[in-house]
Formats: C-alpha cells, sequence, structure tokens
C-alpha cells in the first residue's frame, strides 16, 4: 500500500496547494460545525475522545507515582499531547469529512481509514518530526538552563534535578534571565509544531501529496492567516488546560473532538486543492 500510495503522490510533488485568506470570524464557524459533526456522530466523539483522555489521564497517573519521573510529569504529559493530539485526531478527521461528504461515519470505516493513513508513509513521516521536536525541547532544556545558571552542572543529585530547578524558577519568578529565555524557546517549538501539524495531517489524510507538500502548505497557511492563527492557538491551549483541570480529565472528552473537527472544517476553509 505505501508503494502505491508513493507513485500516486508523485503526481503531486513540486505542485502547490491554493491557500484561502480567511476572515477572523472563522474560528467560531468552524467550532460551530464542530459540534454539529458530534451531535451528528456522538458516539464516535465520546469514543475517540475518551479513548485519548484514558491514555494521557494513565500517563499522567504512572509518571506523577514514579519516583524517578514525577518531577517532569509536566512537560512529558505536555509533549505527549502537543505530539500524540494531531496523531490520534485524524479518525475525527474522517468523521467530519464523511458528513459534509453525505455519508455515514461507523467506527468500523472511520477506525479503518485512520489505520490506513496512520499507517501510510507521509503521516509516519509526520508523527517522525513531531518527535523529533519534542526530543529536541528535552534535550535542549537543560541546556539552556546551564548556561543562566552558574553552577548548573553541579546541581544533579539525589535530592535535586534540573527539571525541579526549571520548574522552581517558573514557580518563584528567580533567575529571570533564564525564564525569559526558556519561555522563548518552549513557546517557539510549541508554535513551530503547530504550524507543521494543524494542516499537514488532514492534508495527508484528505489528499494524494507528499509530507514535504503539506508541511509546507500548513506553514504557509498559518503565515498567511497569522492573525486567525494566534488567537486560535491561545483558545486551544486555554480549552486544553481547562480540560486538564477536571477531574481525572475528563472535560478532554469533549473538548478533544471539538478542536479536532474544527481542526477539520479549518483545513476545509483555508487549504483548497492541488494546482
Amino acid at each position: 500500500m505505501a508503494l502505491v500510495q508513493t507513485v500516486r503522490m508523485q503526481k503531486n510533488t513540486g505542485k502547490k496547494a491554493t491557500i484561502n485568506r480567511i476572515g477572523l470570524g472563522s474560528p467560531v464557524i468552524w467550532i460551530s460545525k464542530a459540534f454539529t459533526d458530534i451531535m451528528t456522530c456522538p458516539k464516535l466523539a465520546v469514543f475517540y475522545g475518551g479513548l485519548f483522555t484514558l491514555v494521557v489521564y494513565n500517563l499522567w497517573t504512572f509518571l506523577a507515582q514514579s519516583s524517578s519521573l514525577h518531577d517532569v510529569a509536566v512537560p512529558l504529559v505536555a509533549m505527549i499531547i502537543l505530539v500524540l493530539g494531531p496523531i490520534s485526531a485524524i479518525s475525527l478527521y474522517d468523521v467530519s469529512r464523511k458528513i459534509s461528504n453525505g455519508e455515514k461515519p461507523t467506527i468500523s470505516n472511520v477506525l479503518g481509514a485512520s489505520i490506513k493513513s496512520n499507517g501510510s508513509c507521509p503521516s509516519i513521516f509526520l508523527s517522525i518530526v513531531l518527535m523529533l521536536v519534542a526530543v529536541a525541547w528535552m534535550v535542549f532544556s537543560p541546556l539552556i538552563y546551564t548556561v543562566f545558571t552558574a553552577g548548573a552542572l553541579n546541581i544533579v543529585n539525589t535530592d535535586q534535578s534540573i527539571i525541579q530547578n526549571i520548574m522552581a524558577d517558573f514557580a518563584n519568578g528567580t533567575n529571570m534571565g533564564f525564564v525569559i529565555a526558556y519561555s522563548v524557546f518552549t513557546l517557539s517549538l510549541a508554535l513551530v509544531t503547530f504550524m507543521i501539524s494543524w494542516f499537514a495531517f488532514p492534508m495527508v489524510h484528505d489528499q494524494d501529496v507528499d509530507p514535504f507538500t503539506a508541511i509546507s502548505t500548513s506553514l504557509s497557511a498559518t503565515s498567511k492567516n497569522a492573525l486567525v492563527m494566534i488567537p486560535w492557538i491561545v483558545f486551544v491551549g486555554a480549552a486544553v488546560t481547562a480540560g486538564l483541570l477536571t477531574p481525572y480529565f475528563s472535560g478532554l472528552i469533549i473538548i478533544i473532538p471539538v478542536l479536532a473537527h474544527a481542526t477539520w472544517h479549518a483545513y476545509e476553509e483555508m487549504i483548497g486543492s492541488i494546482d
């Protein structure tokens, strides 16, 4: 299957998709359509939202109770959500696509489409890109700390780690040079990750394109519509944070499907066909 898809993708290599400039009110329409999709197929929304929530909550529980990993529980869970979210949302993208095309989504045909899409070369490549960004964040975090903190290389012992000191600096407002530099670094990586994944995953699921075309299209679309993207990023971050603050992360059961369906409708409005 991967070979067949690769041959089909060769037709679109080097071509560009039409990118539409959208209005500031578009996110309201995306969210409205997302709720319509959820009401049309509530069982699928709850199933995938619940599955995502179950994975994230159990991961959090494991990390929080681990004697060696509890101090990195918050950043690791944030990283997993950033990486796992776009990958797992492909099933819900397919639900929205089927509804838009007048088809009836079922768990079997949506799951089949998701497995086919996630098992294809473009989706695997995009997943690796997101994982590499996450690894870069984990590798450079302690390095940045050592640059701004005297004696940081001697700080790691059985009582305290660099990660714990990073969290303490943010909580107490100390070492402001590091706090500012690290915030800029982290937010920049998060922004790049969002710009790459926002439309790349829907695009490789919807059209026969290679991952490089999907990434460049997503970057171009987000740059062209920056005035819409930035408030949307803030909304997504606030919504996910609100979900994580609910008991057992239960709010994510609805929040994740809403964001996934809304992302598909954003893709439909912003990205045209390959020319």
